[in-house]
């Protein structure tokens, strides 16, 4: 059974407890990561609520997960093809 970590953060001026069997220092990293993403928008946009912030990183980071899911696909594929060329090819 995994450990199971408890770690404090600070995001966005708020402390969170998070508990997960990562390792501490990267719950951290993600923490900050986070943080960094709201206060970015925050200078682009002052005066938007905590909560339209929070929706605003959310979709960034999708989108930034859903881009780098595609381009992992298709590399993918791309290395599969070069295998499946590599061993038809006599020799």
């Amino acid at each position: 059974m995994a450990k199971i970590n408890k770690v404090e953060v600070e995001i966005f001026g708020n402390t969170y407890t998070i508990r997960g069997d990562e390792d501490p220092k990267y719950i951290k990293e993600v923490a900050e990561y986070v943080d960094k993403e709201m206060r970015q928008i925050t200078e682009r946009i002052p005066n938007l609520s905590t909560d339209k912030v929070a929706i605003l990183v959310a979709l960034n980071i999708a989108d930034e997960f859903f881009k780098m899911k595609e381009f992992i696909s298709k590399k993918i594929a791309f290395l599969v093809k070069k295998i499946d060329e590599e061993l038809k090819e006599p020799g």
